[in-house]
């Protein structure tokens, strides 16, 4: 049997691989692997294994993310965007 650390190095390795893909590298069956990645909060997104909660670097690149876009749009005033966009 395998270990969920050896799955989530997988994973870690290549997101995009499929459950059938996972389990030839495991040596063990589809059924199994999906058991274990639904265990491990793992769900496909877009083709991707990403884990169902979110780390917390990844919160907080997304909190970052957020500030800088709202920042960004704090910068340009409303009248700017109506003129870029009419030139357009």
């Amino acid at each position: 049997m395998f270990e969920d650390e050896e799955l989530e190095a997988l994973i870690d390795e290549y997101c995009c691989q499929t459950q059938e893909e996972l389990a030839e590298s495991l040596r063990v069956t589809q059924a199994t692997v999906s058991k274990r990645l639904k265990a491990a909060g793992y769900i496909q997104k877009q083709g991707n294994w990403v884990p169902h909660e979110l780390k917390p670097r990844d919160v907080e690149t997304r909190f970052s993310m957020s500030e800088m876009l709202l920042e960004r749009h704090k910068k340009k005033s409303y009248l700017h965007r109506i003129v870029t966009y009419g030139i357009l």
